[in-house]
């Protein structure tokens, strides 16, 4: 369960991942890179397991992935020093698609979300992509990065679509995601940074809701609202706040991959829409029915705010 409340362990480990995001993505260096990377996986193990009584297999499965990812990324370094640049531009891109969990090696991410905890799983979806996928946009040739985002769009939207687990949903929601971020990076970094923040304050206020989703009436009815709004932000429909961020990776790209990320993110409404209805049909049974449509009405007038936005943008 998230707490607002964190434990001096905890918040020095997140302490420690914000530095190592930073150090990475300003270094000037590779060995910098890679050195920012390594001190944000040390400090995220402990998040994932901070008092050591939480399943150990995530955290170990992680540890075991990103590791490899090191290593690759490592040699891929020696190589482009020995000016092997061919060989070192592919052992790097191969380690980075690991550590962030990009197609085609993308498989680990269900399988370590389904088992962490709430506040690992969101920071997993967010926060440890950025590192990864800015490194990734600059070493990898663009033909490549079309062809992944066009499988990360299609894999994320085909594979959400048979889960009953939420985390498990939200794993495969990332993907499709994640394919709009490397789209918008491609392009602009303010723009990658705006869908970032849209995506990463939709996933903080899913997750949190759904981490209360077993407390008391009153609680019971905050976690609803949280959930609807970040669900109704991950979606992307107009005129909710997500569609903003999609608009604005519209307005700069072009071709064929703009279709093939909409098309993704159409079929994914559809396991959005089952788990939405489930959540809906759950919460008109409480028994406080007046309480819970003032919440749902905040929900809604919260994300009209993106259509606010949007017109503001085009005008």
């Amino acid at each position: 369960m998230l707490s607002l409340v964190l434990s001096p362990m905890k918040l020095a480990s997140l302490v420690v991942v914000l530095m190592g995001t930073f150090v990475s993505i300003s270094s000037e260096s590779l060995v910098g890179v890679w050195l920012g990377l390594e001190l944000n996986l040390y400090g995220f193990l402990v998040v994932m397991n901070p008092d050591g009584h939480h399943n150990p297999e995530p955290c170990v499965k992680y540890f075991v992935v990103q590791s490899t990812g090191s290593i690759l990324m490592l040699s891929g370094f020696l190589f482009l020093t020995e000016e092997c640049v061919e060989s070192g531009l592919i052992m790097s891109s191969l380690g980075v698609l690991l550590k962030s969990g990009v197609f085609p090696l993308h498989s680990w991410v269900p399988s370590i979300i389904k088992n962490s905890s709430w506040l690992a799983s969101g920071l997993m979806l967010t926060w440890q992509k950025i590192s990864p996928l800015v490194f990734l946009s600059m070493i990898m040739p663009s033909k490549v990065l079309w062809s992944v985002i066009v499988l990360m769009a299609g894999i994320g939207a085909v594979g959400g679509l048979n889960q009953n687990s939420v985390r498990v949903m939200s794993a495969y929601s990332s993907f499709v995601h994640t394919s709009w971020m490397l789209l918008g990076l491609m392009w602009s970094t303010v723009v990658f940074v705006g869908y970032f923040a849209v995506y990463s304050l939709s996933v903080g206020l899913f997750f949190y809701g759904c981490s209360l989703s077993d407390k008391a009436s009153m609680v019971g009815q905050f976690s609803s609202a949280a959930s609807g709004m970040g669900l109704l932000m991950l979606m992307g429909m107009p005129p909710f706040l997500g569609f903003l961020a999609k608009v604005l990776i519209f307005l700069i790209s072009s071709g064929p991959l703009i279709s093939v990320c909409i098309m993704s993110s159409v079929i994914s409404l559809k396991f959005y829409m089952d788990f939405f209805y489930s959540m809906m049909t759950k919460s008109l049974v409480d028994k406080n029915k007046m309480e819970m449509k003032f919440m749902w009405a905040f929900v809604v007038i919260v994300n009209f705010m993106g259509v606010v936005l949007v017109l503001g943008l085009l005008s």
